[in-house]
């Protein structure tokens, strides 16, 4: 019995130790959760103040009184700060806040609510320049709720608005200048309705942009532009690429510059010069380069001109022939020496438009010069329509003009004719030949006619 005995107080005592020993593993367990917890928290804790002191955001940590206990590198730099010392236990400096009240409203919704999301702040750093940030805070509190602190984080975003201003800046000045520009000014989207237009082209056009976008084409199928050029304008606009177009709007002309916009948006701007007064001068200078300048009929070379087209439509159609009437006023230098050369240039004037309601439509008259004037018959099938011409010519002609104080002024006119063939010669000889048939008339005394003729030619030889 007695080995039986000490067996059980063997028991007793592992059954104690192991129950000890369990307690002491499990106080261990506990301590090494609690340790490795700490470890994992001081790790955040060094990974975060090793991301603020890296950031490109300014961070700040404040204490329960607003004081600041730390700064990053970045919110140093951002301020002008050279030294953390120079606001660490300190509250944020007075010269900081471009706004007091809005401060103070920023630090009590960060505590009241517990976090304020991208609030810009206006700020100024060391040296009073300006500073705009996009500031986010949280709260800090402790186990109890208590406020501890607050983390605030500024995003500098002082670059941005130096570019949100200029841009500003840059797109009122454009504005200005687009409407301060005398030439009328178009943007136009792909489908050429009008986005945007200056002063100048609402007053050519109506093209005003709160009449709801209107159509470019539409604007100028209702002034007097022709079809083709209106059907070319659209073509152009089809393409790529800059055009420039001559179109007449109202009683103006002017010369459309259309350029693709180069941009993210698709479209065309369209800028419209004012060419009337050009266009005008150049019509003049054309006009007095082929006209008389006396009697505004076309002078000598657009009469050449004439005449060698219309010799070349007969070269090509045999069945075309036409005319020259050769004509001389018949004793202008006895009229001048009798009213004076002034009163003279009023009778050229006069048998000008004599001359001029004379003769068909279609037929070209020309002063060559001096007391000489020429008509091209066009269609002339032979010598009697031409003589026809020629008999109504000189009734005109024989008429009584008012002249001045002279009401019963009185002249004549000497014509010679002659006629293309199907072989005709050259321009130049056709005018020698209507010449040499005046001439003719001249020497028997004027106020007739005669047609140019072989038989005439042996008569003058």
């Amino acid at each position: 019995m007695v080995p039986v005995k000490k067996r059980r107080r063997k028991s007793v005592s592992s059954s104690s130790e192991t129950k000890n020993l369990r307690s002491k593993l499990a106080r261990l367990e506990k301590k090494y959760t609690r340790i490795v917890m700490e470890k994992n928290f001081l790790e955040r804790a060094m990974g975060d103040l090793n991301f603020h002191n890296n950031a490109h955001d300014g961070v700040v940590y404040t204490d329960a009184k607003d004081n600041i206990i730390y700064a990053n590198p970045y919110f140093l730099q951002m301020m002008g700060l050279k030294n953390k010392t120079e606001v660490l236990d300190h509250p944020f400096p007075d010269y900081m806040w471009n706004n007091a009240s809005e401060a103070q409203r920023l630090f009590k919704d960060i505590k009241n609510t517990g976090f304020v999301r991208e609030r810009e702040m206006a700020l100024h750093n060391r040296e009073g320049q300006p500073v705009f940030a996009m500031c986010s805070g949280v709260v800090s509190k402790d186990k109890d709720g208590s406020i501890l602190g607050t983390e605030i984080m500024f995003c500098n975003i002082t670059s941005k608005r130096s570019f949100q201003a200029e841009l500003v800046e840059q797109h009122a000045l454009l504005d200005a200048m687009l409407q301060s520009t005398p030439d009328p000014v178009l943007v136009l989207n792909p489908a050429l309705d009008i986005k945007r237009s200056n002063p100048a082209a609402e007053k050519l056009l109506g093209a005003r942009e709160e009449s709801g976008k209107p159509n470019l084409i539409t604007l100028l199928s209702e002034t007097d532009l022709q079809k083709e050029v209106l059907q070319g304008l659209e073509a152009n606009f089809l393409g790529e690429n800059s055009f420039n177009a001559e179109i007449r709007i109202k009683e103006g002309h002017f010369d459309l510059n259309a350029a693709p916009l180069k941009s993210v948006q698709k479209g065309w701007v369209c800028v419209l010069h004012d060419i009337t007064a050009r266009k005008h001068t150049q019509d003049m200078l054309q006009h007095h380069a082929f006209h008389d300048v006396l009697t505004q009929v076309p002078n000598r070379a657009y009469f050449i001109d004439s005449l060698q087209r219309a010799n070349l439509r007969g070269k090509t159609e045999p069945d075309y022939r036409f005319a020259i009437l050769f004509i001389d006023v018949d004793g202008l230098k006895s009229f001048n020496d009798r009213y004076g050369h002034h009163v003279g240039d009023e009778l050229l004037i006069n048998f000008a438009r004599r001359l001029e309601t004379s003769i068909r439509p279609g037929d070209l008259l020309a002063r060559l010069g001096g007391d000489e004037f020429a008509i091209l018959l066009d269609g002339v099938k032979d010598e009697s329509s031409a003589a026809i011409i020629a008999s109504r010519i000189q009734k005109a002609l024989i008429q009584p003009y008012e002249l001045g104080d002279e009401k019963d002024a009185r002249t004549t006119a000497s014509i010679g004719i002659t006629l293309s063939g199907p072989s005709s010669a050259n321009v130049d000889a056709l005018l020698r030949n209507a010449d040499k048939a005046m001439y003719h008339v001249k020497e028997r005394g004027g106020n007739s006619f005669e047609v140019f003729s072989e038989e005439l030619l042996a008569k003058i030889n």
